[in-house]
């Protein structure tokens, strides 16, 4: 990474002259843009919340394009979500076929979503069934109490809907 002393340190100047503090010492909010170092290889000085100034590594014209043909070849581009998807999958049918990694949190709240969901409909007869299974399912991938919250929250929709159901 060679670039010009000169030029970083003038584009170190330039942000300190920016004070990121009013003069009553209270932190300015006030979005600075970064400072280019080096066009070609997008290089640029930007200032942290804390004040401090930081180098900020850029990235080549190829690549941007390599990166650009994998997120659209390797992963497919944006995913899409339909309006009402949840209410044409069956998550209990989906956990058996292993479609959900329960260690993955980010998967454990989609299942806890259809729990509420049902909840919210009044269904509360399936959402006590899958409720009891879920909370089955994340009970041993309970280390060191992470998941108290979430066993909290599965435990209060099954008392909720055995009031319900009975």
């Amino acid at each position: 990474m060679l670039f010009d002393k000169s030029k970083t340190t003038t584009a170190m100047e330039k942000l300190r002259n920016t004070s990121s503090r009013k003069p009553n010492g209270e932190k300015d909010q006030s979005v600075i843009k970064p400072i280019s170092l080096d066009g070609r290889t997008g290089e640029v000085i930007v200032r942290k919340s804390t004040g401090k100034t930081k180098i900020r590594k850029g990235q080549t014209e190829e690549e941007y394009g390599q990166q650009l043909r994998h997120y659209f070849q390797v992963e497919e581009g944006p995913v899409r979500t339909e309006v009402g998807w949840m209410d044409k999958v069956d998550p209990l049918a989906d956990i058996r076929d292993g479609k959900y990694d329960i260690s993955n949190k980010h998967q454990r709240q989609v299942l806890s979503g259809f729990c509420h969901r049902l909840f919210y409909q009044r269904k509360y007869e399936q959402c006590l069934n899958l409720s009891s299974y879920l909370l089955g399912l994340f009970e041993p991938f309970n280390v060191k109490n992470k998941m108290k919250r979430e066993l909290e929250e599965l435990e209060y929709m099954i008392e909720q809907c055995r009031g319900q159901v009975s």
